[in-house]
């Protein structure tokens, strides 16, 4: 395994320490709850709004590595997609409850530091196209539209204004939305087969 530079160590630690703390804390309050001075974290962030976005895009990084190995290890199109939101879910409850207080309580909106449009717009894209492939997904849906509808779905999660009211309640976002999601693209004669994945 590589050994970590300074700035990756912390950024893992200002992650912890977000969990644990919160967003409130300043420059001065982080550089000591990591015991380096302050002069040590701005050679490494520019600024708080620069060391947000940068422990963000780890945090999101951390989650995409998750993602697409249980894309690789999955069993079909269904267990995929179940398995993806499964990890979305814990993930965001992993973010501890300071965080989210501060994110759902404040105007601070977390997921604005980071676009990831892209990279789920591929995944459920490619999701469809292998649903299809098994035989698991209809033929005649519109791969572009339907992955459309749910990539807004899961960008209005993170949108500034949305994300404060969804995120104490994600596990029940993301369940109805992938639900929903299935549901409308599964074969009638493979409905068994995802609602045996659903209970």
């Amino acid at each position: 395994m590589p050994r970590l530079s300074s700035k990756d160590k912390y950024i893992r630690e200002i992650l912890n320490l977000y969990k644990e703390k919160g967003l409130r804390l300043n420059m001065e309050q982080i550089a000591d709850y990591l015991h380096i001075t302050k002069k040590t974290l701005y050679n490494n962030f520019e600024n708080k709004e620069d060391m947000i976005t940068t422990v963000v895009d780890h945090f999101f990084f951390g989650l995409e590595r998750k993602i697409l190995d249980s894309v690789e290890t999955s069993e079909n199109a269904i267990d995929s997609l179940i398995k993806i939101v499964e990890i979305i879910r814990s993930e965001i409850d992993n973010l501890g409850r300071a965080l989210i207080d501060d994110i759902s309580s404040e105007s601070i909106d977390m997921f604005e530091h980071s676009n990831r449009s892209s990279f789920y717009f591929k995944v459920i894209k490619d999701n469809l196209v292998r649903g299809i492939e098994e035989g698991f997904y209809r033929t005649d849906i519109d791969i572009e539209y339907c992955t459309i509808f749910y990539t807004s779905a899961i960008e209005l999660f993170y949108k500034k204004g949305h994300t404060q009211r969804f995120i104490k309640n994600s596990s029940k976002y993301h369940s109805e939305l992938v639900r929903h999601h299935l549901y409308s693209i599964v074969r009638s004669d493979k409905l068994d087969i995802l609602e045996s994945y659903l209970k």
